[in-house]
């Protein structure tokens, strides 16, 4: 390979993705809030009842 092909692979490279980033920083952030919300785990906040110990889950004096 000569310095001759190697440019070329270079502008080749720019022509393509320059473009292709410029389309695709309009289009991504909502592709990937899409992807996100139909694919991870829905984050919901838990109801209060469940983050409080009953009174027999609290530990005892004689066990420490």
């Amino acid at each position: 390979m000569n310095i001759t092909d190697i440019l070329q692979l270079i502008v080749l490279c720019a022509v393509l993705f320059i473009p292709l980033g410029y389309a695709g920083s309009r289009w991504l952030p909502r592709l990937k809030r899409l992807i996100r919300i139909t694919l991870m785990k829905p984050r919901s906040v838990k109801p209060a009842g469940t983050l409080r110990r009953s009174h027999s889950a609290r530990t005892h004096p004689e066990h420490d």
